[in-house]
């Protein structure tokens, strides 16, 4: 992470004052307390506030935002509370005033008048891959799959083996189950035999006791393999099937505005293949609510069961009471469904509704199984060889599933070699630099590696994916951020962003911030001028810096006195040929056009490359500073106009009477 150090500029300080001298005074209005008004309490306060990962979470789910992205850029302002960092695309500008506004902000009893300088971190050239990459699912490979879709034959392990890459398989069982239009990234887990098993034998294996699941998928993980059909919708009601009911499952309902609607619609399944299976059973989970009546929803609320290519759908009876309504989730009861034993068929809830007599059917919960046939025959042998868990990335390219290029994912053994007790970490470092270390040690410099890792944060576990890149010194992180500081102010009740920055610069000896800027403006005097001359030391006294190197006499910037020094006496003194010919008003004159216009600019360019144009907007510098005369010390102001990247242009300075800089 790049890192732009901007240092506090001004502080407001809030203090109280003393109302009397009176030992007494203090309880001057006790007795009826009737100096008491009902103003409001104000607490106005300048303070400067860096914006923590819980931060970053509470401004990507702040309800203003939400409403601010909309749906186009829903998922980029996930990403501000994933990788705790802005983008062009949302903007600290635009979606911190929400933040600032709300209780999760920590000074958020602040008051008009108050201001933050707020220090936040901005994506810069992030890879769109590290973006994408954020959004993982994961899948596992189940004995199942093992058995009949991996091996195929009557001998078999739980378990890929050397023989039997699991790239030739896993892109297939992605295509069949992966949903890609969640996440184009999924680490899968499968276990990998470090053996090649050696089958032979005739003695079966008993046959398992009871029924096997060959499908049990809830509908809010089948989400992309479910299709909403609806017909003859009236316009102002779109769907009838919607996900995320009250328990989780599948709604439907034609309800829209307090108003019922006539509808017809169906729920269809994936199709479910029983080949290989004997005497299938259905479960399922629903309720019924606000019907007119428990025989009209029974009526008009029913599953139904076609073959694969058919057009004709078969209506089978549900199990019914009198209990699963009003919310009240009760189990469908085994729905027979033997007679497609064998087949390829697909489920369908089929709702139907009349004007004014809608209600709502959830259904949740639905589970297939079936005892497989081969148990009446000579059953499978599965072989036993030492197995381990292994993860591995996959990537969807628009087109197809396949090993995911520049990315790796921790195993179960890498977790145990870190000396970590659970297969988890708090945080990245310093176990992934090291981890790439030892297994990509002759990566070239410049090459870019994507890791994703479970991490543990506030009980729960999930996959996080970290960039790291390849240098000098080895496997860095990198987070493809950049650190801004910029402010933010509140007027009207409502926080905005402003760029404007006003500096005061306190003068005499001492002031640590004046004692920055000034001599920011003898350090420029010295490299860009005294240099070209001959100088070679800023303790030289050679030419305009002084013999003690915090003052110069080629604009008048004193670090030392925390003011510009505008004796023209002083000036030639320090530097005779600099000024020879010239009138005491013609140096002073001099040195005020140099300190406005050519020096100072200078040092501001120094001390605040981060300030740039905004769109629309006009920034400006308003700097408050003093000058000495020989006989006085009087403050003064200056205006800069910010005209490009740490460009300071100057508008206007009090020390002339109009404040307008001559040509």
């Amino acid at each position: 992470m790049k890192t732009t150090y901007i240092r506090a500029l001004a502080a407001l300080a809030v203090c109280g004052s003393l109302t009397a001298c009176d030992e007494n005074s203090w309880n001057d209005h006790l007795d009826g307390f009737e100096e008491i008004t009902d103003g409001p309490i104000q607490n106005t306060e300048a303070i400067e506030y860096t914006l923590t990962d819980a931060d970053y979470s509470a401004i990507a789910s702040n309800s203003t935002n939400v409403a601010l992205a909309g749906e186009a850029n829903s998922a980029a302002l996930k990403a501000v509370g994933t990788l705790h960092r802005f983008s062009p695309v949302i903007s600290a500008k635009d979606y911190v005033p929400a933040f600032l506004e709300s209780t999760s902000f920590p000074y958020f009893t602040l008051s008009d008048g108050s201001s933050v300088r707020l220090t936040y971190r901005t994506a810069e050239a992030e890879p769109a891959d590290f973006t994408e990459a954020q959004t993982v699912r994961t899948y596992s490979i189940s004995n199942e799959q093992y058995e009949l879709d991996i091996w195929g034959s009557e001998d078999y392990i739980d378990a890929f083996a050397p023989s039997m890459n699991p790239a030739d398989y896993i892109p297939g069982i992605l295509e069949e189950f992966a949903d890609a239009e969640a996440a184009k990234y999924y680490v899968v887990s499968y276990k990998m035999a470090t053996q090649e098993p050696v089958f032979g034998g005739s003695q079966q294996p008993e046959q398992p006791a009871g029924p096997v699941e060959v499908f049990a998928e809830s509908f809010t993980e089948s989400l992309g393999d479910f299709t909403i059909e609806d017909t003859a919708l009236p316009e102002a009601l779109t769907y009838v099937w919607s996900w995320g009911g009250a328990n989780y499952g599948a709604k439907a309902s034609a309800f829209a505005n307090g108003t019922s609607y006539a509808s017809d619609s169906w729920l269809i399944s994936p199709v479910i293949n029983l080949k290989g299976n004997a005497d299938p059973v259905l479960t399922f989970e629903h309720v019924y609510n606000k019907f007119p009546d428990l025989e009209f929803a029974l009526a008009n609320c029913t599953l139904n069961v076609r073959e694969e290519g058919a057009s004709a759908w078969t209506k089978v009876a549900i199990p019914v009471t009198t209990d699963n309504t009003s919310w009240t989730f009760c189990s469908s009861g085994d729905i027979d469904l033997s007679a497609y034993a064998g087949k390829k068929i697909q489920l369908g809830f089929h709702y139907v509704s009349e004007e004014g007599k809608s209600g709502t059917w959830e259904v949740k919960n639905l589970v297939l199984k079936a005892t497989p046939a081969s148990a009446k025959a000579p059953a499978r042998v599965k072989a036993e060889v030492p197995v381990q868990t292994v993860n591995a990335v996959y990537r969807f390219d628009g087109s197809k599933w396949a090993p995911a290029t520049g990315f790796a994912v921790l195993n179960p053994s890498d977790y145990t070699e870190m000396g970590q007790k659970y297969a988890n970490l708090t945080t990245a470092e310093p176990y992934l630099s090291t981890y790439l270390g030892v297994k990509y040690p002759y990566a070239a410099e410049g090459t870019v590696m994507y890791v994703y890792w479970l991490r543990y944060a506030s009980g729960a576990t999930a996959y996080a994916c970290s960039a790291y890149v390849r240098t000098a010194e080895g496997w860095t992180p990198d987070d493809f951020t950049v650190e801004e500081t910029n402010q933010f102010v509140r007027s009207g009740g409502k926080w905005m962003y402003d760029p404007n920055v006003e500096i005061t610069l306190p003068a005499g000896r001492n002031q640590e911030l004046s004692t920055r800027y000034f001599q920011a403006c003898v350090d420029w005097v010295f490299n860009s001028i005294c240099k070209p001359l001959g100088d070679t030391s800023i303790t030289s006294g050679l030419f305009y810096v002084t013999k003690y190197g915090n003052n110069e006499y080629y604009s008048g910037a004193s670090a030392y006195q925390g003011n510009v020094d505008l004796r023209a006496s002083a000036a030639r003194g320090q530097y005779p040929a600099g000024y020879e010919g010239l009138t005491d008003d013609q140096v002073v004159e001099l040195l005020k056009k140099r300190f406005i216009c050519e020096v100072f600019p200078a040092a501001l360019a120094q001390l605040h490359p981060e300030a740039k144009p905004v769109e629309g907007l006009t920034v400006h510098y308003t700097i408050h500073f003093s000058a000495y005369d020989g006989s006085a010390t009087t403050a003064y102001d200056v205006v800069y106009d910010v005209t490009g990247a740490a460009q300071f242009t100057p508008l206007s300075c009090t020390w002339w009477a109009d404040g307008k800089i001559p040509e």
